[in-house]
């Protein structure tokens, strides 16, 4: 069952008396240093085609990695590839990867091409998919394969005992599924094995703890989308950006995989078990149509789709409503943010590295991995995770 989000649980006239009752630690950066994020907004000069200037980074300082800082590794989101971190269009400088190592962080990115994300065809070939009813499992298990063979990588070459995870797109989403899934956890209590928990959204929240093999009994892995009720233990803490964090309102193209994890682990489920969460999201483009006599949106000819257009068919995707919702022209800020995360707001900052709707040229704006906009959120993620 989701829970009601941030923006349903204070008003814009109680903002400030009721932000202290609120789950979430909200920051947001100048120009609205003064303003807590809650779904309610004062008017912003937005340019007449719907977009917001970004001013700068505001962090005041420049982020280095903590002494104890542990490795990180980037999730990438749906369609993007291990060289849009390392060196998107070819230009390592500047890349989201290189600008975290040149703060002092040790950088792993989970190895994909574009043409792996052609695996989350898998689960068409199920009727659970067609029904809405699907895990992590078989859809997206190649990618949290592939997120936890760079975690143990990492590990390795490290020494250290914890990695970060910091998702972009999708993969904040898919870094939820990873933290919470049994199949890629090992035991904490030297007396259980493994640790088993109903993976439906529909059947009671059952917990079955193991013996030991120590006791001459040996155990199966559980299988891929079985969730735990206890965080991996091989991350220390979970950086999203730009992260559609709950399933849309309608129709699911995950076959229910995304709404299975927001039910599994509804907003920071683990913050409880030390595992900080902290959401970054977008304030850049206002999503706007045109509508026709229907009430439609008049139909577009001739020409490519303006950002502000682009934005409206993308939020009414992600959250079911375009016209006039904020976000970062692809994710909308009220799809963004968890409960009980710390939340990160940065106005004029765009979702991706590359053009909208692309993947292949670069935006010639900034994004979240940008070398004048990666301090700002860096530094709520090592206060929180330090």
């Amino acid at each position: 069952m989701q829970r009601a989000n941030l923006s349903q649980r204070c008003s814009h006239g109680q903002r400030m008396q009721r932000l202290r009752a609120c789950a979430a630690t909200t920051t947001v950066v100048a120009p609205l240093s003064t303003t807590a994020y809650n779904g309610m907004l004062p008017d912003l000069l937005f340019s007449p085609n719907g977009t917001l200037q970004f001013n700068g980074s505001q962090s005041g300082t420049r982020v280095t990695a903590p002494v104890s800082s542990r490795p990180i590794v980037i999730l990438p989101g749906f369609g993007n590839e291990t060289s849009d971190y390392e060196a998107p269009f070819g230009q390592a400088e500047g890349s989201l990867a290189n600008n975290l190592r040149a703060r002092g962080f040790s950088v792993h990115v989970v190895s994909l091409e574009r043409k792996n994300w052609f695996g989350v065809a898998r689960g068409l070939l199920t009727m659970r998919y067609w029904r809405g009813q699907l895990t992590t499992n078989p859809g997206y298990t190649w990618y949290l394969d592939r997120v936890h063979a760079t975690v143990q990588k990492a590990l390795r070459e490290t020494g250290s005992s914890q990695v970060d995870l910091v998702g972009h797109s999708a993969g904040g989403w898919l870094g939820r599924a990873y933290l919470g899934d049994a199949h890629y956890q090992l035991p904490n209590d030297p007396g259980v094995s493994r640790v088993l928990t109903t993976a439906s959204p529909s059947l009671p929240h059952l917990t079955l703890a193991i013996p030991s093999s120590r006791g001459g009994v040996v155990l199966p892995r559980p299988p891929p989308g079985t969730a735990s009720p206890q965080p991996n233990a091989s991350v220390g803490a979970l950086i999203t950006l730009g992260t559609p964090q709950r399933p849309p309102p309608t129709s699911d193209r995950t076959g229910g995989a995304q709404g299975w994890v927001h039910a599994m682990y509804p907003g920071a489920h683990f913050a409880s078990h030390g595992v900080p969460y902290v959401n970054v999201g977008g304030m850049t483009v206002k999503g706007m149509r045109e509508m026709g006599p229907n009430g439609k949106p008049v139909q577009i000819k001739d020409r490519k789709r303006l950002p502000s257009e682009y934005a409206y068919d993308s939020y009414g995707e992600v959250c079911g409503e375009g016209q006039g919702v904020l976000g970062d022209a692809v994710v909308p800020l009220k799809s963004a943010f968890l409960e009980g995360g710390r939340h990160v707001l940065l106005p004029g900052v765009w979702h991706s590295m590359s053009q909208i709707g692309t993947f292949d040229t670069a935006s010639g704006v900034v994004w979240f991995g940008s070398e004048t906009v990666v301090d700002s959120w860096l530094s709520e993620y090592v206060t929180a995770a330090y």
